[in-house]
């Protein structure tokens, strides 16, 4: 699940074409909204999670704390399907950038952004899309990059500094990085 209908769509979208399909049942939904209302959608009474043994949630920090939202992802957690909150700071391209090289201490999401286009060579125009040579293979040495050396990566279902994220957490729950690659 994403509140990102472009950038994170399309991410999330080609790794579920790249997970083990027999291991693995990967399918992506974006709900338009703030996290917190993506949450209030998965609780409600037209959606059943029941389904699925975990639901992961793919948000950016957009200059917000995101503990409450991380802290609904826990309690919308039941015995057959845990939740999972995953907060980019300051947002998704930070995950992008580590699969081309080491994040810089990013003020904001423009700088984020910039570097991302300075990265990839697209346009401003096309600033939301992945480039055809996205670098997919990438993915082990970007949970390296995703944050700063000073820092760690941070723990599952914490919002960690700016800049990070905890995509890799994802990565590994689909079978695409194993333990050992953290």
């Amino acid at each position: 699940m994403t509140n990102g209908r472009v950038t994170e769509s399309a991410y999330l979208q080609q790794l579920c074409r790249r997970v083990d399909r027999d291991r693995v049942l990967a399918k992506v939904k974006v709900i338009n909204g703030d996290p917190l209302t993506v949450v209030k959608e998965l609780s409600g009474p037209r959606s059943d999670l029941s389904d699925y043994r975990e639901v992961w949630i793919v948000v950016d920090h957009d200059g917000r704390e995101r503990h409450d939202f991380l802290r609904e992802c826990r309690e919308l957690s039941s015995r057959q399907t845990i939740v999972h909150g995953i907060v980019s700071v300051p947002c998704f391209e930070v995950w992008l950038n580590a699969h081309d090289a080491h994040v810089k201490n990013y003020r904001n999401q423009a700088d984020t952004q910039a570097h991302y286009l300075e990265l990839t060579g697209l346009s401003k125009k096309n600033a939301k899309t992945l480039p055809d040579d996205f670098p997919w293979n990438e993915a082990v040495q970007a949970v390296a990059r995703c944050h700063l050396p000073t820092d760690s990566l941070p723990e599952l279902g914490t919002q960690g500094a700016c800049p990070s994220t905890t995509m890799p957490h994802l990565l590994r729950g689909l079978g695409l990085l194993g333990a050992d690659e953290f």
